[in-house]
């Protein structure tokens, strides 16, 4: 038997199925009338307090040991533009006293007061960007401080693309032709990716496609081919039936049933009623129905009178038949009523075929929509995130491909893609080397005014965990790290000094190593006990949480320009605070971030010399603002110290208070070196 014809199939359009009625919430009671008297309503209990009570170490508690105000000045001057960089400070103190935390709010100070900058003009650096370095983290020096700038770049800090900026310092120090095969590489690498992305999707949307042939003919176990397989006797048979079984009844039930899964409520109607007509068997069984009904209706008038009268009249010879069929007229009756039986029971026989054939046929297109539905969300679904993949991937090869025309003009061949990453973040190169190239390199372009690859105005490097080291391997960290931080940054180290002591040789060596390191440090006080009442009251006050973040300002005493006054008096005290060039350059730093204070300015100068003043002014100085009252006398000590003590009384046109000597002695041994 030869294939279904195209007038015997069902051509698809629509879907299946009754929707099942949504459900509806039922109407809310009206309140019943309580005659009852009213009742007092207890409140609802207050909300829950979600303030944390069981406190951690963390560095994003309140600030209850005052570090916010402590680093405020040397926040201001890491946005100030007038500072000579590479500069490196210090958050010192021993531990436990809150380095990590000083430092965290120290960076969060400059990005605040970068962020005002930038907003009002207020005449700090608006495009300061913080890399927060972590020294414990195994990496060496150059390569923790380079890796820690590029993710700090990288994250578009302060809504600035940094993007070309580290296209053009990735590579630094790096042979270019090397640079540029690698770009070539990564672009390949990218154009493959795409393709092959884009491979997968036009899979998926094949597949989604023709996903009613595939689950009829591709997918052994979907729901349509388990019962197609079940019943694969009584659909071959009723298949036959209507001359549509064609060489192979199982492939001509599947096609059947993809057709009728398209069709809409109506026409799925017009197939139910063509099975009654449309096909040979059913058409024979209306046919001897017609027959059967016909002859029983001609049996029923032959013999009637008028019949009986029609054949007398055709003669004599007719007489005796007329005489019969009037003699046997019961008989026509049965004969006739059988006819009628047999005539019904073929239309009854052909409504029960078409009903079986066409409830066969919409039973399997409803498996298979069901089961379509399904597996076309998830399709979708896939193509969806396919479809994102392949934009991404396009926008990233698009984007190499520009970064790869300038890749190649440095190294002077074909146009490349840069691979992802700077050198020294790849292991098959000197990391220390490359890093420091690539930290040189961003250097020289930091404050640059570059509209094709803007640069920071200053880079800050906060520098923590050198306390999880050991102190040869902190002190060799530190060293590292001076070498290697360039023009246009600040480095901000926290460390606690008395732990390098030590190994350096003493305190004396010490501190001469640590004026070396540092242009300026900022000293957090050692706490005693008396301050636990303080710290447990300030956090039971808080509950734990933040503080309130001071005002965002620059001080303009920081960047004031000397008086004659200020600037003749500490030429008269350079001999008691500084022996040397860098002695000298520290000392001034700390009384530019000293003067801040409201202390007054000859006595601040005066007790930061001191602080920068050998073991024995020092020493003198400690014993007289102990012991004394009123006026600031002359003490004894050296006499670098009684000269600096007049040069102070004179600039400051009167005595000097002991009370204002101890509040500046206090904030000088803040920017004081350490130890």
């Amino acid at each position: 038997m030869s294939e279904p014809s195209v007038n015997s199939k069902i051509r698809l359009l629509g879907g299946i199925g009754a929707n099942d009625k949504p459900s509806v919430p039922l109407p809310a009671r009206a309140p019943v009338q309580s005659a009852a008297p009213p009742v007092s309503i207890t409140p609802p209990p207050a909300p829950v307090q979600t303030d944390p009570i069981f406190l951690g170490d963390s560095v994003d508690g309140a600030d209850v040991l005052d570090a916010t105000e402590l680093v405020q000045p040397l926040a201001q001057l890491c946005v100030t533009p007038q500072v000579q960089t590479p500069f490196l400070a210090a958050v010192a103190g021993a531990s436990g006293a809150g380095k990590t935390f000083a430092l965290r709010r120290l960076a969060q100070a400059i990005v605040e007061l970068s962020a005002w900058s930038a907003a009002s003009g207020g005449g700090a650096l608006g495009r300061a960007v913080v890399a927060h370095v972590d020294a414990g983290s195994g990496l060496e020096a150059p390569v923790a401080i380079a890796s820690a700038a590029y993710a700090a770049l990288d994250r578009e800090s302060g809504g600035v693309d940094y993007s070309a900026l580290l296209d053009e310092t990735g590579h630094a120090g790096g042979d270019p032709q090397r640079a540029a095969r690698a770009a070539s590489d990564r672009h390949d690498d990218l154009v493959r990716k795409v393709e092959a992305e884009r491979s997968h999707r036009d899979d998926v949307e094949a597949k989604r496609a023709r996903l009613a042939d595939t689950l009829l003919f591709e997918t052994p176990g979907s729901r349509i081919d388990v019962f197609a397989r079940a019943r694969r006797g009584m659909i071959e048979a009723r298949l036959r039936r209507f001359g549509l079984a064609g060489s192979d009844a199982d492939a001509s039930y599947r096609h059947l049933a993809r057709d009728m899964s398209t069709l809409g409520a109506g026409a799925r109607m017009g197939v139910v009623v063509r099975a009654i007509w449309a096909y040979g068997s059913q058409a024979r069984l209306l046919m001897w129905a017609i027959v059967a009904f016909a002859l029983a209706f001609g049996l029923g008038l032959l013999h009637g009178a008028a019949a009986l009268a029609a054949i007398e009249r055709l003669g004599d010879a007719f007489r005796p038949v007329a005489d019969w069929i009037a003699a046997h007229g019961e008989w026509f009756d049965r004969a006739s009523q059988v006819l009628y039986l047999l005539g019904a029971l073929a239309i009854a026989l052909n409504l029960w075929r078409a009903l079986g054939f066409s409830n066969l046929i919409l039973r399997g297109a409803r498996l298979l929509n069901l089961e379509s539905r399904e597996r076309r969300r998830d399709l979708d679904q896939r193509a969806t995130r396919l479809n994102q993949r392949v934009a991404a991937l396009t926008a990233e090869a698009e984007g190499a491909a520009k970064r790869a025309e300038a890749a190649s003009q440095r190294a002077g061949g074909k146009a490349s893609v840069r691979a992802p990453g700077p050198e020294f973040l790849e292991s098959g190169h000197a990391p220390a080397a490359a890093a420091r190239a690539f930290l040189a390199a961003l250097g020289a372009r930091i404050g640059l005014p570059n509209p094709a690859a803007p640069a920071p105005d200053r880079l800050i490097l906060a520098i923590d965990n050198l306390d999880a080291l050991s102190p040869g391997a902190a002190i060799a960290w530190i060293d590292a790290a001076q070498s290697a931080i360039g023009p246009g940054c600040v480095g901000l180290l926290a460390f606690d000094p008395a732990r390098l002591a030590v190994t350096l040789g003493g305190p004396r060596k010490a501190r001469r190593r640590f004026g070396k390191w540092l242009q300026v440090s900022v000293n957090l006080p050692a706490r005693d006990g008396t301050d636990g009442e303080r710290v447990v009251a300030r956090l039971l006050s808080t509950a734990g949480q933040p503080a309130a973040t001071p005002d965002v300002k620059l001080s303009p005493a920081l960047v004031e320009p000397l008086s004659s006054a200020e600037a003749s008096l500490l030429a008269a005290l350079a001999p008691l605070a500084a022996d040397s060039p860098r002695d000298a350059k520290r000392f001034l730093n700390a009384y530019r971030l000293a003067r801040c204070s409201d202390s007054p300015r000859p006595v601040m100068a005066l007790m930061q010399a001191v602080a920068f003043a050998d073991d024995d002014a020092q020493a003198a100085m400690r014993d007289r603002l102990a012991k004394g009252s009123g006026e600031l006398s002359d003490v004894g000590g050296p006499a670098e110290l009684v000269e600096a003590l007049k040069a102070a009384r004179a600039a400051n046109n009167g005595p000097i208070l002991i009370e204002d000597a101890r509040a500046a002695a206090e904030i000088a041994r803040r920017y004081a070196l350490p130890l």
